[in-house]
Order: structure tokens, then C-alpha cells, then sequence
């Protein structure tokens, strides 16, 4: 799974959970495990070259959001413009695929890009800097049904299970790894090989966990050793390798950004009044993953 990613999500979850007047302590989350040092900064354009720093961890965050009436928070997936690299395989890389974290305000919509850093510190190694701009529409996804969303994961795994099972692949573990895949996408109990505090305990269905923890275990692109390092002599082989792998990617794309963005606060029971955040919550949506604006260098 990419850490970058998975931080997102945690972000997503648990700040709509904060939003929505619950709890909220990321001091321990697995995806800040390796992180030194977390700040978030607004900036006015992308040629900025600093921006103004207004919180330093994530809790401030959180308040501050809280402060500007955010309403809701989403996870933000762009589309793929580069012709030289597949995105699958750009994802090995730190930064190598954009992400952006989505907060719905009453005057606009305020994307935070991620940016990673080494630090030099070998237990805790990243510096993370969240920078924001401003949008007058938003980026979200329309929302979708996850029973959908859950079958196109299926048929993705499943297609790339077989293939890895044929005798002239010869993949038995990775044919293993997805096996495990579709057994948690029905399991009654599902949680995520890495990163399993990515959502919070309230405000998500079955069927969102379901699919987050399976798409969680499908996320076999990486460097050395990983799905991405595979290769067949035979060109229709590797064309077919080529394409299942793209569609994977695709779908577990897909399933992490639907999932991560379906909370639902009547599921939360939170005791705080809801009227404050209904119209957040509302599937307002425009349909994106081309990218609008670059984040800011």
C-alpha cells in the first residue's frame, strides 16, 4: 500500500468523523509511523514559493478546518496525463502519482497536496508539508453505489488471480496474495494487511470496509519484488499482463477513493447537531480526475 495514499485516506476519514463533532487522535495512526514533522501551509498559486503556514500537526489542522466551517473532506484522485510511464508504475515513486485532500468551505474548495521529504532522521525519515489552493468547483468524484464499485474489484482481482494461476505464468503466491483479496472482500469482519486504523471505528458500512481492506490488499504496485516487477518473454503474455495490470490499478484506484469518501454521518451517532454539516454532505459533485491546476512546487 502507498503510505502516501493511506495517509490521505486517514485524513479524509477521521477529519469528516472531527468535522462531524467526534473524537479524533491521529497521534498513533500507523500512517504518520514514519513521519518526523507534519505541517500544513496555504498558498496563492502554484507559483508561490512559500506559503503561510497555519498549523503544525494534525490536530491544529483539524481545528483550523473546523474554524473556516469546512464541511466535508474528500479524497482526491487525478487522472493519469503522462505518456512516458504508466501511472502503476510511476506509484513506486515518492510523489510520483498527484493526490490532493479536498475540503468543501462556503466560498470555494481548498485542495492540500502532499509533498514528502526525507528528513535524515532513519526511525522516522518523512517531512510532509500540505499545500493549499483555492478552486471555485470542486474536484470529488460523483458518488456511486459501492455494491458497483465492489464488483468491478472483483472482476479486476479476479482476472488478475487467473492469470497468475495459468501454468505458463506460474505465480503461485501472487495468485494466493488475490485470493486473500476476494475473501475479504466478503468477509464479515474485514481488515487491511497495512495501515487497518485507516478508517475510523464509526461512520463507514460493512460494504465500504469491505472494499477499502481488499483494494488495501490489492495494491501490489511497487518497486523490486512487487506485481510491477513481473515479466514474460512472450510478447502476448506480456501484453496481457500489461493489460490486466492497468485495469487492476484501475480498480483499486477507484475503490480507495469511493470507500474512503462514503462516510456517512448518521452512522457516526454522533450526539452533535448535524444541521451545521448537511450541505457537505450532499452529493454535490463534478466529475474530475483530469487535474485542474498543478500543486504548488
Amino acid at each position: 500500500m502507498n503510505g502516501e495514499l493511506a495517509q490521505i485516506v486517514s485524513l479524509v476519514t477521521h477529519g469528516n468523523a472531527y468535522l462531524n463533532g467526534e473524537n479524533v487522535d491521529l497521534s498513533t495512526n500507523s500512517t504518520f509511523q514514519y513521519v518526523s514533522a507534519v505541517k500544513f501551509a496555504r498558498y496563492k498559486s502554484n507559483q508561490d514559493k512559500q506559503g503561510v503556514e497555519i498549523a503544525s500537526n494534525v490536530s491544529d489542522w483539524f481545528s483550523f478546518l473546523r474554524s473556516i466551517k469546512a464541511t466535508r473532506l474528500w479524497n482526491i484522485a487525478f487522472g493519469w496525463q503522462r505518456q512516458d510511464i504508466p501511472e502503476h508504475a510511476a506509484d513506486a515513486f515518492s510523489g510520483g502519482v498527484p493526490r490532493a485532500i479536498q475540503a468543501d468551505l462556503p466560498r470555494g474548495f481548498e485542495l492540500w497536496y502532499p509533498q514528502w521529504k526525507t528528513s535524515g532522521n532513519d526511525k522516522k525519515p518523512w517531512l510532509v508539508e500540505y499545500r493549499s489552493l483555492m478552486f471555485p468547483n470542486s474536484h470529488a468524484l460523483p458518488a456511486q453505489k459501492l455494491n458497483g464499485v465492489k464488483n468491478q474489484l472483483r472482476q479486476a482481482i479476479s482476472q488478475a488471480q487467473k492469470f497468475a494461476n495459468r501454468s505458463d505464468v506460474n505465480e503461485n503466491n501472487w495468485c494466493a496474495w488475490f485470493t486473500k483479496s476476494l475473501e475479504i472482500l466478503d468477509s464479515s469482519s474485514p481488515i487491511a494487511p497495512f495501515h487497518p486504523d485507516m478508517l475510523p471505528d464509526k461512520g463507514f458500512s460493512l460494504e465500504a470496509r469491505q472494499v477499502l481492506a481488499s483494494a488495501v490488499q490489492s495494491y501490489v504496485f511497487g518497486g523490486m519484488g512487487s506485481w510491477n516487477d513481473l515479466g514474460f518473454e512472450k510478447p502476448e503474455t506480456q501484453k496481457e499482463y500489461e493489460k490486466i495490470t492497468r485495469k487492476l490499478y484501475e480498480a483499486v484506484k477507484f475503490s480507495i477513493t469511493m470507500s474512503s469518501n462514503s462516510y456517512e454521518p448518521e452512522r457516526a451517532e454522533s450526539s452533535k447537531p448535524s444541521t451545521q454539516q448537511t450541505g457537505g454532505f450532499l452529493p454535490r459533485l463534478k466529475s474530475i480526475f483530469k487535474p485542474t491546476k498543478n500543486p504548488p512546487n
